[in-house]
């Protein structure tokens, strides 16, 4: 199993858990999207990463906190993103939920980002609640080429993009309609679906029409994360007190129907 997208970091017993889904047949890439969890992640990437299972990292600067951003902030990550040269960046991206959507300074953070990216010649997990064409503009603003596709029919346009190497844009979550599917593969984009990915009908439509080797599943997990069996402490809130056996247990049933739901959504 591989899930595209997971915040390890953020979920409890992370030590224990990560040393389970090494032992099993679990691969992910972390994600980190502010400076606490870029840390957690390095020092998990650097107990557990193997030549045989490398430790897959993303460190990124998510919007929720793009109005914190600052130079030191910026210096930091491209240290890790130097540091780790296999990592990916992000996941940065516009959620008009968080400061800086209205007044452009998300744009700008996650411009920089993407410019990273193509500089690093890294992937860029994207993340977007908003609205995908400002996405795909920001991309081009940042540099990210494009193949032109006006004209192409979907047929036409899956061969024109044929798979490639990074930096690619990594549509985490998606939520868009055939239109931004259209758009983002003039990029050479990815995209990680997410159960939520299936729930709205336009981007359910639009699912089938993306080509096979460019889809992959994630779980998104994070301190939100809560096994629906899990065993709670007294006081029944405790996180700690969940087992690290049960966690992975729910990972992989969630991954799972994210791949059911996509098989069903093809036929």
């Amino acid at each position: 199993m591989f899930d595209f997208h997971i915040h390890l970091a953020r979920l409890p017993q992370k030590k224990q858990l990560t040393q389970l889904l090494y032992n099993g047949n679990y691969d992910f890439i972390a994600i980190a999207c502010e400076p606490w969890e870029w840390d957690e992640t390095a020092q998990l990437k650097k107990e557990f990463s193997t030549e045989l299972k490398p430790f897959k990292t993303a460190y990124g600067i998510h919007p929720m906190i793009a109005a914190q951003a600052n130079d030191e902030m910026f210096a930091k990550m491209r240290d890790f993103l130097q540091e780790d040269e296999m990592a990916m960046v992000g996941e940065a991206g516009i959620d008009k939920r968080y400061p800086g959507y209205d007044d452009g300074t998300q744009d700008r953070i996650f411009v920089f980002q993407a410019k990273l990216a193509i500089e690093l010649k890294r992937d860029l997990q994207i993340h977007c609640v908003g609205d995908y064409q400002r996405i795909l503009k920001l991309l081009s603003e940042a540099g990210f080429p494009q193949k032109q596709t006006q004209g192409k029919n979907m047929q036409e346009l899956q061969v024109l993009t044929r798979l490639q190497e990074a930096p690619r844009p990594i549509f985490h979550r998606f939520g868009g309609d055939l239109s931004t599917v259209k758009k983002a593969l003039a990029y050479g984009s990815l995209f990680s679906l997410h159960a939520d990915s299936f729930q709205k009908k336009s981007t359910a439509k639009a699912i089938p029409f993306i080509p096979q080797e460019r889809v992959f599943f994630e779980t998104d997990a994070d301190e939100t994360f809560l096994p629906k069996n899990a065993t709670k402490n007294e006081a029944g809130n405790d996180a700690e007190s969940i087992s690290p056996e049960s966690i992975v247990a729910e990972l992989e049933n969630r991954l799972e129907s994210v791949r059911a739901a996509y098989a069903e959504c093809c036929q």
